[in-house]
């Protein structure tokens, strides 16, 4: 967690994924759902005139997720240390995931969560890229290709 500690309130993926993230969320995203964006931020990449339902953040530096305008509340929680969620069973209709997973420890784990969470037919989305901080990124992430 101390990486962590210090906030980083900048984009982790350049300016054309941000748009296609965003574009893709905006297909993939209705209004009124409840989404739990899980490894959240300060920005979930969520179009601006999407009006979610409960949308709750889960991450770890407390100051950039209160400077994430689109959660309606977030906990803060590292989950490297425990992989739980803090929700009920079939909470959310979507689980958004952008270019964090591969800094997970406890990736089977989290997708359990994931699956315990989402509600039947509730969809998980989750965002690559080629772009990480190579010191946080688990061996097997970075040994793979965006050719695969």
């Amino acid at each position: 967690g101390v990486f962590y500690d210090q906030p980083r309130l900048c984009f982790h993926i350049d300016d054309p994924a941000v748009s296609a993230l965003t574009k893709y969320y905006g297909k993939n995203l209705k209004d009124g759902e409840d989404v739990l964006d899980i490894c959240s931020s300060w920005v979930s990449h969520y179009p601006t005139e999407w009006k979610g339902g409960n949308v709750v953040g889960l991450g770890m530096n407390e100051y950039e997720l209160s400077q994430n305008k689109q959660l309606s509340s977030y906990n803060v929680k590292d989950l490297n240390e425990d992989p739980t969620f803090p929700y009920e069973d079939n909470s959310f209709d979507k689980v958004t995931c952008v270019v964090s997973i591969d800094y997970l420890n406890k990736p089977k784990q989290v997708f359990a969560e994931i699956a315990r969470v989402l509600r039947p037919g509730g969809t998980c989305m989750l965002a690559m890229s080629n772009r990480c901080f190579p010191t946080k990124a688990f061996r097997i992430w970075l040994m793979t290709s965006e050719y695969l």
